[in-house]
This record gives structure tokens, C-alpha cells and sequence, in this order.
């Protein structure tokens, strides 16, 4: 039933980015991406797991790639420097998100070195996310240059990033924080909903392309074509 939730989780949040992207596409896209990074920090498979049998989900799963998805609509929307300038923003909010849960904690309860732990594991995720947008922003300027399927391009790109990502955060976690018996079953069921999270964002982004157009990307393709948009 908790995974069957959890799915139903991510159609709801993915049909909230595009249906919300119809009005204020960028500032939509900034309000998102920050939502979904910080508290993808939060709720993960060490915080809210979700148990399927030996597999263990978890949400975050679905707001990181949900936050990579912003960021490569915004590369190819509205350019790369303001995907840069968000995805840096969405960074330092998890920083300060990491320090502000720290000395909430401490002030509350005292020092305990897992919060120190959990202090360090934002910092991993901020350098795994890091990585992983600039990885994917790189190879998916490759793939537009060389006229690739935009969804293909899209979909590779993301996933990139997310396995980055994961890859990063959970090698910190491996060696501070997860039980190594429960380790591969967390790897394996982020990786799945994250798989499931990008065919979401795909037809969230083909639904935003062709049929609920954003406002602002209609007002740009006329501004470029030299026209004028009532």
C-alpha cells in the first residue's frame, strides 16, 4: 500500500510542476527546483523509507529527479547560465537547510554526533548534485548540438545525473550511516523510482510542449519570430 502511495506521490507532484508552469514558467521552474532539492535532503530511504518486500524507496528518489528535470527544461527553455543560477540557488537553500536543521537540533537536544553525520550527508548531496547538473548540463549541450531526439537527450541526461547523485550521497552514507546489510536493497530502489520518476517528467515535459503551453514560452517564440502576442 506505502509504495502504491509513493507512486502516487510523484504523479501528483509532476502533474502540480506542469500544470503551475503554465503561469510564470521560470519562476515556477526556481520555486520547484528549490522545493523539491531541499526536501529531498529530508524525507530519503534513512528518514521515511518505504519497505516493498527487501527493497526500500523512499521520496526522494522522485523530488531529485523531479528537481533535474527543472533544471534541463530551464537549460533548454531559457538557456544555460539561468539553469546555472538555479541550480546554485537550489544548492546553497540544502546548505543553509543543513545548518539551520543542525543547530535546531543541538539547541533542542543537545550535541550528538549523528547530527554531525546527517550535517555532513547535506554536504555530500550538495556535492553530488553539483557534479551530477554540471555532468548533465555538459552532455546534454553535446546532444543538442548534435540534433539528438530531445526526449532521448532529456531522459539519458537526467538519469546521469541522478545515478551521479546517488552515487555520491549514498557512498557518504554507506560508510556513516546505512546498515551495508540494507545497502544494495536502498541503492536498487533508488535507482528504480528514479526510473519511474523520469518517465513522469518526460510526459509532464511532452504535455508542457504540445499542450499546455507555458505563457511565457508562447510570449518568447513570438518575440523571436519578430511577431506580437496578444
Amino acid at each position: 500500500m506505502d509504495l502504491w502511495f509513493l507512486a502516487l506521490v510523484g504523479i501528483i507532484l509532476f502533474a502540480l510542476l506542469t500544470l503551475c508552469r503554465r503561469w510564470f514558467d521560470y519562476s515556477m521552474l526556481f520555486t520547484f527546483a528549490i522545493g523539491f532539492a531541499v526536501n529531498a535532503n529530508i524525507y530519503n530511504s534513512l528518514s521515511a523509507p518505504v519497505h516493498f518486500y527487501k527493497l526500500i524507496f523512499a521520496i526522494d528518489s522522485i523530488l531529485y529527479t523531479g528537481f533535474a528535470f527543472t533544471v534541463i527544461i530551464c537549460t533548454k527553455e531559457y538557456g544555460a547560465k539561468k539553469a546555472k543560477i538555479l541550480t546554485l540557488s537550489a544548492i546553497a537553500a540544502v546548505l543553509l537547510s543543513a545548518v539551520i536543521e543542525l543547530l535546531a537540533y543541538i539547541s533542542a537536544f543537545g550535541f550528538d554526533i549523528e547530527y554531525i553525520k546527517t550535517f555532513f550527508g547535506y554536504i555530500a548531496s550538495a556535492v553530488g548534485t553539483f557534479i551530477g547538473i554540471w555532468v548533465m548540463l555538459y552532455i546534454f549541450e553535446k546532444m543538442m548540438n548534435k540534433n539528438m531526439n530531445l526526449y532521448l537527450s532529456v531522459f539519458i541526461c537526467v538519469l546521469i545525473s541522478s545515478i551521479i547523485n546517488s552515487s555520491i550521497y549514498y557512498g557518504y552514507a554507506l560508510l556513516t550511516m546505512i546498515d551495508h546489510s540494507k545497502f544494495i536493497y536502498i541503492l536498487l530502489g533508488s535507482y528504480i523510482g528514479k526510473l519511474y520518476a523520469i518517465v513522469l517528467g518526460l510526459i509532464s515535459y511532452a504535455i508542457n510542449r504540445n499542450l499546455w503551453i507555458p505563457k511565457d514560452l508562447k510570449e518568447k517564440d513570438v518575440v523571436e519570430a519578430g511577431g506580437n502576442y496578444v
